[in-house]
């Protein structure tokens, strides 16, 4: 039997290309096939536009998405049934852009939500080409602010159109899954840097995919068999189950993986782009600081302000940055994000902020300046009256520190309301532990304060027992004086290194919110917290709110104090300023010096090297030592590298090495059968579905000698009639019968794979094509 096979020479010929899409595609053009089609391309879309979602948090951003694919689908649709050209197709798309844009995607500008108005379009058509840029520039959720809404909608209209244009109209409706790709690249690229939605997407987005190779190859199967029977129907039944099988087995493995694997912190244009909004350009608060109590406007009205918690005061800014001279707020040319301002045009996720939610009202009397003055996390601010849309269109925001600005400043007359999250009361100072957050660097303390620290912190203290200390000795041995009117004591103003040397030597120390708050944030720092200084207005001393609930704010209720990060990650609010009281007489600034007698003992002796070595401090054990140790971190790191890029591996290809270990376990079943009849009819089995994975129409319903008829050579006849006479044999198979059954069929499928490429080999070892048992039923083959 083996030699007939051999004695075969002509080549098994490759199936027939011949058969083209049709005027319908290759999945169809009836109502069953079109409704599949939209379901599964839809899926795709809708996977893919998931990692839009963290960018607006908006109900409108939903409205966008599904408008656009149901208007892409439904042009798409249209045009395959009615044999639309493609600039008709393009037409439709850029009509139902401009007639449903302003609604959808620029709802701010539509009259009652629906009809379009000339500034719509104006903003509509800008957004096509500006509204990106302006997408990763800006604080997010964005909501439905403006026209940022246009890059969604106009990339799910075209992806959708493109999409079922492909899958209804091309002999390739494999590729309709190229368009939603692109929108899922691009929701990630234009994303947060922090979002979970990513590896969700990447997965619904893999599972719809294959869904949807799935349904393109049993529809191209499906046009190959022209008499469809039940038990055609069944095998197809059997196969999208199996395949349905295969796919829950590699997203439990890829799902596992992700999960089990650490993943870094992606990098997407948002974070590598500049902040539009530089506050090193606007001078710092804290440098006009002595001018609020100048007499002429000391008692000027400056805010009024209601809903602030009884006895809180209100924020103008955080200043995290100082060089020595000036106390400034970041700039975004630091190390640190805290300089990092972004526009804030709906509102921030604060639910993990520890405090109580704050909704104040403010209107602004006398105080102009670029700062928004504010209380701890903000959530939403909503500006009213005549200037309202500059200034919502001015406003930035910096969550890290909780400090707002507009670019052209507040001014009399302007109000808004902002919705907050206030921190809790603070806890004994003695009991906090530095934080870990990074600031800009400082410069080196001056000595003078270094020897204040030593003097009323030791350092064999706990670092929240040397910080209480060192407040404590602020209120305790401070006096406040402005150095303004003539009966206060001279008090220089200035917050440079030298005065903050000046402010700890001098006895009495005299000076005000300035200069105590700069000399607290130093030494906290020096002791090892996180420390920045806070300029804003505090309630006067027994001052109480309106029976309204208003608070005014003037001039002198300005002030300046500290925060302090603890170990928690909160920020907590410390006020270094001393009570105000009388001041003493300054004391001499060049005190007596008792000299002492002079020593008569002689100098000590010369120290041996042997004392100097003895004296060296020993290694201690805890503290290992880094000679050789630079090879083994850049081990590690190799290995990490190659851990992350094999996990993702693994991640794209565990549903193609299913296909496959679901094919090598099903011929060891076939090889190991029971009977020697079972073995031989699973060698037929092997041969014909390997025929089928290559593109050979096998029909399932045919008999052994038609299927090897479409296979085509003599081999595939001869093993078929061997094949039939083992099994319908009055006697049965002979001895060894079986092994040269399998021995012909692993030359066949050695000349099937021959004359092939290597691409060709591939595919259909990951073929989903036999696995639904087009040639493995036993009744379509004793038929």
């Amino acid at each position: 039997m083996t030699g007939a096979a051999d004695a075969a020479e002509r080549r098994i010929p490759r199936p027939s290309r011949g058969g083209g899409a049709g005027p319908g595609g290759v999945v169809g053009d009836g109502p069953v096939a079109i409704a599949m089609s939209v379901l599964l391309v839809t899926a795709l879309l809708a996977a893919a536009l998931v990692p839009w979602w963290p960018v607006y948090e908006s109900g409108a951003f939903l409205v966008a998405a599904v408008v656009s694919v149901v208007a892409g689908a439904t042009i798409g649709v249209l045009g395959a049934r009615l044999r639309w050209r493609a600039w008709v197709v393009v037409v439709a798309v850029f009509a139902a852009y401009v007639v449903l844009g302003v609604p959808v995607a620029v709802p701010g500008r539509a009259v009652a939500g629906v009809l379009p108005t000339p500034a719509g379009l104006v903003d509509l058509l800008a957004g096509a080409a500006l509204s990106w840029k302006q997408l990763v520039t800006i604080a997010v959720p964005v909501g439905s602010y403006q026209a940022l809404l246009v890059p969604p909608f106009l990339l799910g209209l075209v992806a959708s159109t493109l999409a079922m244009s492909i899958a209804l109209r091309t002999r390739r409706p494999a590729a309709a899954v190229l368009p939603p790709a692109v929108v899922l690249v691009a929701g990630i690229a234009l994303g947060v840097v922090h979002d979970d939605f990513a590896i969700e997407a990447g997965l619904a987005f893999l599972v719809s995919s294959i869904g949807w190779l799935v349904y393109v190859a049993i529809a191209q199967r499906r046009r190959v068999v022209t008499d469809r029977t039940v038990d055609a129907a069944l095998a197809d039944v059997r196969r999208v189950v199996g395949a349905s099988a295969l796919l829950a087995v590699a997203m439990v493995g890829a799902t596992a993986a992700s999960v089990a694997l650490p993943m870094p912190q992606r990098t997407v244009v948002r974070s590598e782009l500049q902040p539009p909004f530089e506050p090193r350009d606007h001078e710092s608060p804290l440098t006009g600081f002595r001018a609020a109590f100048e007499p002429d406007v000391a008692r000027s009205e400056m805010l009024e302000v209601r809903g602030l918690p009884e006895g809180s005061g209100i924020r103008i800014a955080t200043l995290d940055s100082y060089d020595g001279v000036v106390y400034s707020v970041g700039g975004s040319d630091g190390a640190a994000a805290s300089g990092q301002f972004t526009r804030l045009p709906y509102r921030l996720d604060q639910s993990t902020t520890a405090g109580e939610p704050v909704r104040l009202e403010v209107a602004v009397d006398a105080y102009g300046d670029v700062w928004v003055p504010g209380v701890g996390r903000l959530e939403q601010i909503a500006f009213e009256g005549a200037r309202s849309a500059v200034l919502t269109e001015g406003f930035h925001y910096n969550d890290v520190t909780g400090t707002a600005a507009v670019a052209d400043g507040l001014q009399r007359g302007d109000r808004y309301v902002a919705e907050s999250v206030a921190p809790l009361p603070a806890a004994d100072l003695a009991e906090l532990t530095p934080g870990t957050s990074v600031l800009p660097a400082a410069p080196e303390l001056p000595e003078e304060l270094q020897r204040l620290l030593e003097s009323w912190a030791p350092v064999s203290a706990e670092p929240g027992a040397r910080l209480a200390a060192v407040i404590e000795g602020f209120h305790r041995e401070g006096y406040v004086s402005h150095g303004i009117g003539d009966d206060e004591p001279p008090s220089r103003s200035g917050h440079a290194l030298d005065r903050i040397a000046e402010l700890a030597s001098a006895r009495p120390m005299v000076g005000d919110g300035e200069q105590y708050a700069v000399a607290a944030a130093l030494l906290a720092r020096q002791i090892g917290f996180p420390a920045r200084v806070v300029v804003g207005y505090l309630p006067a001393a027994g001052a109480a709110a309106a029976p309204d609930g208003v608070r005014v704010f003037r001039s002198a209720d300005l002030q300046a104090w500290i925060e302090v990060q603890d170990a928690d990650g909160a920020w907590v609010q410390v006020d270094p300023n001393p009570l105000p009281r009388p001041i003493p007489e300054r004391e001499p600034d060049q005190p007596t010096v008792v000299s002492r007698p002079q020593s008569a003992l002689p100098p000590p002796a010369d120290r041996t090297p042997v004392e100097d070595l003895a004296a060296e401090p020993e290694l201690s054990p805890d503290e290992p030592d880094d000679d050789g140790a630079w090879w083994l971190e850049g081990l590690l790191a190799v290995l990490r590298v190659t851990g992350i890029a094999v996990a993702v591996l693994a991640l794209f290809t565990s549903p193609f090495l299913a296909i496959v270990v679901a094919k090598l376990r099903r011929r060891r079943l076939r090889r190991n059968a029971a009977t020697t009849v079972e073995r031989i009819e699973g060698g037929w089995q092997e041969f014909a579905d390997t025929a089928a994975d290559y593109g050979y129409a096998i029909t399932p319903t045919a008999t052994r000698s038609e299927q090897a008829a479409t296979v085509g050579g003599l081999g595939p006849l001869v093993l078929a009639s061997v094949v039939d006479r083992a099994v319908f044999a009055p006697d049965g198979p002979a001895e060894g019968d079986d092994d040269r059954v399998w021995t012909t069929v692993d030359e066949l499928q050695r000349r099937l794979a021959e004359p092939r490429t290597r691409r060709e080999r591939l595919r259909a070892a990951i073929s989903l094509g036999s696995l639904g048992g087009y040639a493995g039923s036993r009744r379509g083959a004793r038929s």
